[in-house]
């Protein structure tokens, strides 16, 4: 059977192997968390697109693992970090330089007004050798003179050992619209085991309504 297109958007294209991924007992993959970030820039979070950038699964693990300032630079610097106050990473922890894969995703969050990263992983500390090395090497293209500090950040933790795209994605919108006014509250106090689990049917929907749209 064929795997059919579900949902071409800006530079995602999902197919219904990537629509089972919302399944609950299922690992999301790169592609899913990619279009998310997609979705947040060209759609949920546009107005605030000049001051938020989401950078994709596939550019962060090359950022993470590349050797030498040469190589990074030609990805990192059409990307315009300095520009934006609020710069999101989807982080995995394969070593591999050929695929996202892994078996754990966490979000890294940097903040140009605090010169900060900061490292949500919602199983915490598996992800901290994989974060701390992203963030070394994006380091020299922040265009700051003072070295930036890495925090391990409070967030919810996962019950299971495959949700942690899902808090992902969802520990990233929540940040949003912090920094939209919208919301003030701790990750702990607006997020629930429960919203992780609706947050599936919640993105399979999303989902499935833009590919009707765009036929």
């Amino acid at each position: 059977m064929a795997d059919e297109i579900v949902l071409s958007f800006q530079d995602s294209l999902l197919r219904q192997s990537d629509l089972r991924l919302l399944e609950e007992g299922r690992w999301l993959n790169d592609r899913l968390i990619g279009f998310m970030f997609d979705y947040f820039t060209h759609h949920q979070f546009e107005k605030i697109s000049q001051d938020v950038l989401f950078i994709s699964p596939d550019v962060t693990q090359f950022l993470k693992l590349a050797e030498g300032s040469v190589d990074i630079g030609d990805f990192i610097e059409p990307l315009n970090i300095p520009s934006h106050k609020l710069v999101f990473f989807a982080v995995n922890d394969n070593e591999s330089t050929n695929s996202v894969g892994g078996s754990h995703w966490s979000l890294i969050l940097y903040k140009r007004q605090t010169n900060s990263f900061h490292h949500y992983d919602s199983s915490t500390p598996f992800n901290m050798s994989a974060a701390r090395s992203l963030a070394k090497n994006v380091e020299p293209f922040l265009l700051v003179k003072d070295t930036p500090s890495f925090i391990e950040d409070k967030c919810p933790q996962q019950q299971n050992g495959y949700d942690c795209g899902v808090y992902v994605i969802t520990i990233t919108e929540e940040l949003c619209q912090n920094f939209l006014g919208k919301r003030d509250k701790a990750l702990t106090d607006t997020m629930t085991a429960k919203d992780i689990t609706q947050k599936r049917e919640l993105l399979k929907k999303l989902i499935l309504n833009l590919g009707q749209e765009k036929t």
